[in-house]
């Protein structure tokens, strides 16, 4: 199971830096059926997510911490963990989330996030 968290964390976190700005990427880490619950309580296909992703304009680093795994199947997890990012000018922490994602193998057997959601959190870290 460390394999699978250890690997789900790097896919993960590709999405968090300037791989989320790169349509091959998301193609390859979105499943098809992609769906996201975002912060604001939007719902968003894979579509959409690929617009609104290689759209984004917030350049400061997502930063994620504490994450913890459940294997829910042979091919299915869920990956919890805390997000946050930080502004690069004044270093102020904002943004932070409770995150979740489930991810599936592929038929290639290949990890694939299949679904994701952000929930905003009232404390400071």
């Amino acid at each position: 199971m460390q394999e699978t968290l250890a690997q789900l964390i790097q896919f993960e976190c590709q999405l968090h830096h300037s791989e989320r700005r790169n349509l091959t990427i998301l193609d390859l880490r979105l499943h098809t059926d992609f769906k996201e619950i975002t912060k604001s309580g939007q719902v968003m296909n894979k579509s959409q997510m690929l617009d609104a992703l290689l759209n984004d304009l917030d350049t400061n680093m997502i930063h994620a911490q504490d994450f913890e795994l459940q294997q829910l199947s042979a091919h299915s997890a869920l990956l919890t963990y805390l997000s946050y990012q930080v502004d690069t000018n004044t270093q102020v922490k904002y943004n932070s989330a409770l995150r979740s994602s489930i991810w599936v193998m592929n038929d290639q057997q290949f990890w694939q996030m299949i679904f994701h959601q952000g929930t905003l959190c009232s404390s400071a870290i």
